[in-house]
């Protein structure tokens, strides 16, 4: 669908669970939306999608993980399998979340989904198009955008939502950043008959973790998070590192199937650790998801914390919406947000601090919020 400029309210820049449920809410609340986004920028693979973070999704949409529901139903996660600080394997089930089952999910079609629901609440979206760039002018956001070799024309709003995950440093945050130390590598796993597809597993290694998810039809998908440095230090090709260190695992090798298992070639990779964004808010702007605040992409909390960034971003966002041409003095909706997401960032930090404990050699990096830029 093709959206203009003429009346919007709002532009949110980036189509992933954060921008599409930010853009729903923000309909939800009688804003004029407009989304943009572009496919070259999607993850792609399964995720988990939390039993919080389902219940949240739910209340715009009841229906939306149902198993008839094409594209989005996913696959229930009842318990979790984990050998992390202990000596035999423990299991966790889901009858024990107050918040009910998660849902593994390709993140494609969950993506889409999304957008297609923010779509159907009258949200303006503007398919397979890049931001190339972001100006203010007078008062308003401009967004240059371009499809495919040919450029479009400029979407402007007073207000702007960017949800372009961690790219977002190039739009906002000029200060310098160090590259993070730590890789996820991720590969799908062929089906296998006789393992429990209901099942997320983690492991804890010597070089780094292990999870799988499973992938809906009957197989899994795997992922490694490790040190640059163990990347560098290996002797095979990526393909036969990432299947070697997956068969000296004692959870996740069966799911390898026996010595002649045929091992898909399709290794993935993408930068893994936690990274923390000078500004999550600013004149007009807010940041959302992955673009405020990244934890590491395989801690399982990526698409909760963008679900729950997302809300508090549309209610802030329609405070301001609410509160423009009153008397100056009023309340700063965009500085409440970004304490809101400094709070939700502190919190997962310190999760993270005491989960990664006894993983020495691959604790998370430090670069979490600075008090002192603010």
């Amino acid at each position: 669908m093709s959206g203009g400029s003429q009346n919007i309210e709002a532009i949110v820049a980036g189509g992933g669970p954060a921008g599409g449920i930010c853009a729903l809410a923000l309909a939800h609340g009688g804003a004029r939306v407009c989304l943009v986004h572009w496919d070259g920028y999607s993850t792609g693979g399964i995720e988990l999608v939390s039993g919080r973070a389902r219940r949240m999704i739910e209340q715009y949409c009841p229906g939306f993980f149902r198993q008839d529901n094409a594209g989005t139903g996913g696959v229930e996660v009842h318990e979790t399998i984990s050998l992390w600080g202990t000596s035999e394997p423990v299991a966790l089930s889901a009858m024990f979340n107050p918040w009910g089952p998660g849902v593994a999910v390709e993140r494609i079609l969950f993506d889409q989904a999304l957008r297609d629901l923010a779509a159907a609440a009258g949200v303006s979206v503007i398919a397979d198009t890049k931001v190339t760039n972001i100006e203010r002018r007078n008062d308003q956001w401009q967004l240059f955008l371009r499809s495919g070799e040919a450029e479009c024309i400029p979407v402007c709003a007073r207000f702007l939502v960017l949800a372009t995950g961690r790219a977002a440093a190039r739009f906002f945050d000029t200060s310098p950043r160090g590259e993070s130390s730590r890789i996820a590598l991720m590969a799908p796993l062929s089906p296998l008959c006789d393992v429990p597809d209901h099942a997320l597993y983690i492991e804890a290694r010597d070089n780094g973790w292990w999870y799988a998810l499973p992938s809906g039809d009957g197989g899994h998908f795997a992922g490694f998070c490790t040190s640059r440095d163990e990347i560098k230090r290996r002797r095979a090709s990526l393909r036969e590192f990432f299947f070697g260190e997956l068969r000296g695992t004692r959870l996740l090798a069966p799911l390898l199937g026996g010595p002649g298992a045929e091992l898909n070639p399709h290794i993935t990779g993408r930068v893994a650790g936690v990274r923390g964004f000078g500004k999550a808010a600013g004149s007009g702007w807010i940041a959302v998801g992955d673009a405020a605040y990244a934890p590491d992409p395989l801690s399982g909390m990526g698409i909760e914390l963008a679900i729950e960034s997302a809300r508090l971003g549309a209610h802030a966002l329609l405070g301001a919406m609410r509160e423009t041409g009153k008397e100056t003095g009023k309340r700063d909706v965009f500085v409440e947000y970004e304490d809101a997401i400094r709070e939700c960032a502190n919190q997962h930090d310190k999760v993270a601090a005491r989960h990664y404990g006894s993983l020495t050699p691959v604790a998370p990096e430090i670069p979490l919020f600075n008090p002192h830029k603010y």
